[in-house]
């Protein structure tokens, strides 16, 4: 059954592949059958693998299925075909010649150029880390080669093209590192764009080493910006050059960090003035998710069931645990319909990571995915668990053995129409958990980190005042503005308090943001590697030291008043409180 499924699949992922180059072989000038006994030679999908007559070479990138559409890398299709290729920097093109056509290519434009006249492509030419990458028909159709597809292979016949010898033999160049800015002469604190045209004769360009290739420069005086890259082979060159940085200023270093730290990186913040930031009024209403919080003990030291409880209706599920053992172990989260009626348990989000031995990653990751979840839906599925039945949750948990030492983490959101009982437990990696499950014992949490069942534990802060015209901030999972839960211990039948909030959602709605504000986030507790929903975008944010006086760029509002919506939970592994904060931009200048 699995085969046949593999098959069906095949043939589906391949019918647009299959419709693109059989169009436009219709559209070439001989279709006549190839004569696949001389001359045959053979592009394999999704490999760098090339067949002359027999004779393997390989391509520096793979041949790539991107949307129906077949990329190839434009060096090494071209040469291989005996054709000449060249890079004329003062159109940014790439040129093909041969036969007497040449056809010209730029980065990221859908139309190409074949003897001067514009040509619309299946898709837009890219860079993948220096390697040209195009549409193999738009060379197909350029030089009027004759192919057939047959399973995963493209098979040409560029004899008839005109050129019939064999591949040939290339002597590896070393690359030619260049670069240009767009200006000399440059302001303090002045945007410096740095575009880089290096080439190479395998378009194979594997690393770039930069000097000085900042954004914009806060002291005056003349700065040498150099590059080196280096091809797959090793071989490599170097390109410099010198601009000169003025004493007038455009932006200071704040104002210009406020401004163009793009979203996702992080600014220099004054951690001591941020607590003088006038504090929002922070008053929220809740959603009815019930959190299912295992973290307790989250190094593992011995099999057994980590949490239990029974919950109804919207429940999420917070799981960060260490493998403890001297052997492989696997993580289940096992669900139990103990009622007399078939139950329907609907998963609406989740997001997994691990297992890995480093718990900031772990709980990052799952964050991100979670919100990536819950943003695309792709998760979401319904499950019938019949009276009586157990059954398996999120295989991904259990997908994976964790090695002595790995971290799992989860969150996920799902709602049941009946009491459903959860069950979190770890066993050895060889060991049935059904099997296993009635003999293991209850283990004790034995550590300050809690785990428990705590309601309404998503927060909606929603705020119609007008943020951004001043430095603000909004403190959270400081157990003052922002209070932990109280809930139980399911196990243990006694109270639980959730300390630094993990695993509760806020959605912080601001209806009125104010034009030019930056929104940032400021760890106060340490390091903390986490991730947020801001207007339907993941964002992700990392701070490994000096925390306090650094800031994550969440969002930055334009010229006009703006709606935002930021959707944050405590990342697994990190640590706690921390504050939004909202600073007004400096007047833009040019």
């Amino acid at each position: 059954m699995k085969l046949k499924i593999a098959i069906l699949l095949t043939f589906i992922l391949m019918a647009p592949i299959q419709a693109e180059l059989q169009a436009n072989a219709e559209s070439a000038p001989d279709k006549q059958k190839l004569n696949l006994t001389t001359g045959k030679t053979v592009i394999y999908l999704n490999s760098s693998e090339w067949l002359y007559n027999g004779i393997s070479y390989t391509l520096s990138r793979n041949t790539l299925v991107k949307g129906g559409v077949t990329y190839v890398s434009l060096r090494s299709v071209s040469e291989r075909l005996g054709y000449s290729i060249s890079y004329h920097a003062p159109t940014k093109e790439t040129r093909v010649s041969g036969s007497g056509i040449e056809a010209a290519y730029q980065i990221q434009s859908k139309t190409y150029q074949v003897n001067g006249v514009s040509q619309v492509m299946k898709g837009a030419a890219y860079s993948d880390r220096g390697v040209l990458m195009v549409p193999l028909t738009s060379l197909t159709a350029a030089f009027h080669i004759p192919y057939t597809l047959q399973g995963n292979q493209i098979i040409l016949n560029p004899s008839s093209s005109g050129s019939d010898s064999p591949p040939p033999v290339h002597n590896n160049e070393a690359p030619k590192a260049y670069f240009t800015t767009d200006k000399d002469q440059y302001r303090i604190g002045e945007p410096v764009i740095v575009t880089d045209q290096s080439t190479d004769d395998e378009d194979a360009i594997v690393d770039r080493k930069w000097e000085n290739h900042e954004s914009a420069f806060f002291e005056p005086g003349v700065v040498e910006i150099k590059l080196q890259v280096t091809d797959q082979h090793g071989l490599s060159s170097e390109y410099s050059k010198q601009i000169e940085i003025t004493s007038d200023i455009l932006y200071t270093k704040d104002e210009y960090a406020k401004r163009f730290t793009p979203v996702g990186n992080t600014f220099e913040v004054n951690g001591k003035a941020v607590l003088s930031y006038q504090a929002l009024p922070y008053q929220y209403t809740t959603e009815p998710y019930v959190l299912f919080r295992t973290s307790g003990p989250e190094t593992v030291n011995s099999e057994g069931i980590l949490y239990q409880d029974t919950i109804s209706g919207p429940t999420r599920f917070m799981i960060h645990h260490k493998n403890n053992l001297t052997t492989k172990a696997r993580f289940y989260l096992i669900a139990h319909n103990n009622n007399d009626a078939a139950a329907s348990i609907q998963i609406e989000s989740e997001g997994m990571a691990g297992p890995t031995p480093y718990p900031e990653l772990s709980g990052r990751l799952a964050g991100a995915r979670y919100w990536e979840s819950s943003i695309t839906g792709h998760d979401q599925r319904n499950l019938q668990l019949a009276a009586g039945e157990s059954m398996i949750l999120f295989d991904k948990l259990n997908a994976t053995a964790a090695s002595p030492g790995d971290v799992l983490s989860m969150n996920a959101d799902l709602t049941s129409d009946v009491p459903i009982q959860y069950t979190m437990l770890m066993v050895q990696a060889d060991q049935d958990p059904f099997l296993a499950m009635p003999s293991l014992p209850d283990l004790d949490p034995h550590e300050s980190i809690v785990r428990g069942t705590f309601a309404d534990s998503t927060r909606v802060f929603q705020y119609d005042g007008l943020v951004g015209e001043k430095a603000e901030r909004l403190p959270l999972t400081d157990n003052t503005t922002d209070p932990f839960q109280v809930g139980m211990d399911g196990l243990q039948n006694r109270v639980a308090i959730n300390s630094g909030n993990y695993g509760v959602v806020y959605k912080i709605i601001l209806n009125h943001v104010a034009p030019d504000t930056v929104i940032a986030f400021n760890p106060r507790g340490g390091r903390y590697f986490g991730s947020a929903r801001v207007n339907q975008q993941v964002v992700d944010i990392k701070h490994s030291s000096d925390t306090q006086n650094t800031a994550t760029v969440l969002y930055r509002t334009q010229s006009q008043e703006e709606k935002v919506e930021i959707w944050l939970s405590p990342a697994a592994g990190s640590n706690l409180p921390f504050s939004l904060i909202f600073l007004p931009l400096s007047d833009d200048k040019k």
